[in-house]
């Protein structure tokens, strides 16, 4: 049976959307920890949210920006989580070395031989995310160059699986799988009612972005 595209939706802040994500078959939920984030949670607010988990299938990422090691190995430590996502300036190594499974963010687009021999090098990526080059930390609703992104997906996915983040909204979802064939989408406003202040998510976009990964062709 051939696996369908999978969906990360980002940035859940309240027990009723990460219900509702569940409840639609979205297969990984981003927890950010980053309180420069508008969906950004304190420690304590990321442990209530996760002790009532859903699911067992159900990913948890964790998400944050510049945090130091012993840090990201402390959330872990409380919040369980399957992944961490890392953005901001310290060394991949860093995150690597603490033997959770890491996303390696990449912003922009780099050279294609730069990525695939850092990947190479770092075994320990377990899932590659291709994002914009924005100011701050997100894709802020801005989509990646998408032809780029294919010729990413074909070199860099011999070493993990590699994902599209960056505007990626229900009326584009499936062009995006269709043009840059990625394993999985990566959505946080795309996911969201228009305007919400807390990032609170849209059961109407989540179901269109779940339907989108279903039936991607």
């Amino acid at each position: 049976m051939h696996k369908h595209p999978k969906l990360k939706v980002c940035g859940v802040t309240t027990q009723v959307d990460l219900q509702m994500c569940c409840e639609q078959g979205v297969d990984s939920i981003g927890i950010n920890l980053w309180t420069g984030s508008r969906r950004g949670l304190t420690l304590e607010q990321a442990s209530e949210l996760v002790a009532n988990w859903p699911s067992p299938t159900l990913e948890r990422v964790g998400v944050f920006v510049d945090a130091a090691p012993e840090q990201v190995l402390k959330w872990h430590q409380q919040l369980a989580f399957d992944l961490i996502q890392p953005h901001g300036e310290r060394p991949y190594t860093e995150f690597v070395d603490l033997g959770i499974p890491v996303v390696w963010v990449v912003r922009g687009t780099p050279p294609l031989d730069e990525l695939a021999d850092t990947a190479a090098a770092h075994p320990g990526f377990a899932r590659i995310l291709l994002d914009a080059a924005v100011a701050g930390y997100g894709g802020a609703g801005k989509q990646t160059d998408w032809v780029w992104a294919r010729r990413a997906v074909q070199r860099l996915s011999v070493h993990a699986p590699v994902w599209l983040a960056g505007g990626i909204r229900p009326d584009n979802a499936q062009k995006a799988l269709q043009q840059v064939l990625p394993a999985g989408l990566d959505v946080a406003s795309g996911a969201e009612f228009s305007g919400a202040a807390r990032g609170q998510k849209d059961p109407q976009r989540v179901a269109a972005l779940v339907a989108a990964c279903r039936h991607p062709n």
